[in-house]
């Protein structure tokens, strides 16, 4: 693993502007407005253009143009396919030299203060590597914001039943004020301390979208580490802009992922019974929306769209879950067929 090793951050530390000491990687796909909206957020609390990496896995409705007119010296890895979120995230970690690197959603927005929260933490906090911040709708409204690490037993029971006997644990969002340990933090604003990724490594690739952030923060914990969320770095999120838009795509490599988190993290036990689980609850889903289609005369688009999803997972997981299933415009993994990344200054 390759990664820079300049932390140019530590050097500006002592200027009291506490966005220089941070890089920001951002994956685009498609996502128009809110990269803009995204980047200017991250303008604002102080961070340096050249410092703001821009990852686009093959965009087709010209948002990284509008960058290079908007924010000049952003940097911008153009990539000719949907190299996936780890992947491309993988290749701005690369190129990051900040003390610390947040991984940002282009439908994430930096509230103020948000980057000296971060920053205020890693520096009280030494074993610190991963922080996540607080993650809002526009409404206000709080969102989950942190996990913890699922278990078989966790995915056998429903989650109010968790949240009722176990509230402190598998709770996701909180309106608490002062930061505190978690388990693991979800990736729309997370950042990590630079100087822990030799240690840490980067993100898992076997993840397409979806997870990768959860096992990133087991693997920090195993380490030693600790992750923590941040409750004073407030981010405006619209959450699953990219998903909602595929929404059967989404729903494969979200099962996807947890059967590669579960086979590699909690065994194959685990695994064949989640795998089990996931196929039941697929087809109870499929059949519940389609007898219901029937009842109501297919009158209402939600529930015939809910019918289509769910046997379209179900037909994935007949046919042995292949690989190019999902969302769309996907780069080949094998060596191969490589990113053929183009690196711009906007």
């Amino acid at each position: 693993m390759e990664l820079n090793q300049t932390r140019i951050g530590e050097a500006r530390a002592t200027s009291g502007e506490v966005g220089l000491r941070f890089s920001a990687v951002i994956v685009n796909y498609n996502g128009g407005d809110m990269l803009a909206n995204c980047i200017h957020s991250a303008l604002q609390e102080g961070m340096h253009p050249e410092q703001i990496i821009v990852i686009d896995n093959g965009s087709k409705d010209n948002s990284p143009a509008g960058i290079e007119t908007r924010s000049p010296g952003v940097q911008i890895i153009r990539n000719r396919c949907n190299a996936g979120f780890a992947r491309a995230v993988n290749q701005g970690l690369r190129r990051a030299s900040g003390e610390f690197i947040l991984l940002l959603n282009n439908d994430a927005q930096l509230q103020p203060g948000a980057l000296r929260a971060f920053a205020e933490a890693f520096d009280k906090i030494s074993r610190l590597a991963i922080a996540g911040g607080q993650l809002r709708y526009p409404d206000g409204r709080l969102q989950n914001a942190f996990a913890p690490f699922p278990t078989l037993a966790s995915e056998l029971l429903p989650n109010t039943w968790l949240q009722y006997f176990a509230p402190s644990r598998f709770q996701r969002k909180s309106d608490a004020t002062d930061p505190f340990a978690v388990e693991s933090v979800i990736g729309a604003c997370l950042a990590v301390r630079g100087s822990t990724l030799p240690a840490l490594g980067l993100l898992d690739e076997d993840y397409f979208f979806f997870w990768e952030e959860t096992e990133w923060c087991l693997r920090a914990r195993r380490l030693g580490f600790q992750v923590y969320h941040l409750p004073a770095a407030r981010v405006v999120h619209l959450q699953g802009n990219t998903a909602n838009r595929f929404h059967a795509g989404a729903r494969v490599e979200f099962q996807r992922s947890k059967l590669i988190f579960f086979k590699k993290n909690r065994g194959l036990t685990a695994f064949y019974g989640v795998s089990v689980l996931l196929i039941l609850g697929t087809l109870i889903n499929a059949l519940g929306n389609s007898a219901l289609c029937i009842a109501i005369l297919f009158a209402m688009r939600s529930v015939r769209r809910k019918a289509r999803i769910y046997w379209y997972l179900m037909t994935w997981h007949l046919l042995g879950r292949p690989a190019g299933w999902g969302l769309p415009d996907k780069c080949e993994k094998s060596s191969a067929q490589p990113v053929q990344e183009t690196d711009v200054r906007a």
